[in-house]
């Protein structure tokens, strides 16, 4: 088997690879994504709820935090 052979049945082994247009323009859906307003999840509001509780919690058992809470802000 000589080169051109070789290089004849590789060729017919792997059809040839055309440039694939996308099915649809992706821009206005990316575009949409970006300007559309941000909405809480429920996780957002849980994780907030919680640590809103846990904060109010330690302010109730440990008042002396109240200084300490307000020194860092």
């Amino acid at each position: 088997m000589n080169d051109d052979q070789l290089k004849n049945l590789l060729r017919s082994a792997f059809p040839e690879l055309g440039r694939p247009k996308p099915s649809r323009d992706l821009w206005p859906s990316i575009v949409d994504r970006i300007q559309a307003p941000a909405a809480w999840s429920w996780i957002d509001i849980s994780v907030a709820t919680g640590v809103g509780a846990g904060v109010a919690i330690a302010l109730v058992m440990l008042p002396k935090a109240l200084l300490l809470l307000a020194y860092h802000l």
